[in-house]
């Protein structure tokens, strides 16, 4: 009598032997973004109470900006849709674009925006 396998069993299994599954620690790959590339990132920017911004900022503005533990780098946040101002106390998804390639893991990564060495928004990298 034959028996079969079934693909799903099959495939996990040579995921597994290959060295993909998930039995274990898995390295994350890392993702690069190259200079000029939009990097879209889930922003949150501090009100001025805690230590934000007491302005809005425009599309164009250009923060240090800092990826989990890389150095900070000057980068252009473009600002939310239809040219609207980025209020301080606020969050929304906007694109980031430096200058200089930048290199993240690819998984939960987290970015600050830092004006005279403070930081005053933060966010996080959408894949």
């Amino acid at each position: 009598m034959r028996m079969s396998v079934p693909v799903a069993v099959t495939a996990a299994s040579l995921l597994l032997v290959a060295g993909c599954g998930s039995g274990g620690d898995v390295a994350a790959v890392p993702i690069t973004f190259t200079a000029g590339e939009e990097i879209p990132v889930d922003l949150s920017m501090r009100p001025s109470n805690v230590g934000g911004r007491s302005t809005p900022f425009y599309s164009g503005y250009r923060p240090q900006v800092s990826f989990a533990s890389a150095d900070a780098i000057t980068c252009t946040i473009k600002g939310p849709a239809h040219g609207e101002p980025f209020e301080p106390g606020t969050r929304s998804i906007v694109p980031i674009v430096c200058t200089v390639e930048v290199t993240v893991g690819s998984e939960d990564v987290k970015v600050g925006v830092l004006e005279g060495g403070r930081e005053v928004g933060t966010g996080t990298v959408r894949f």
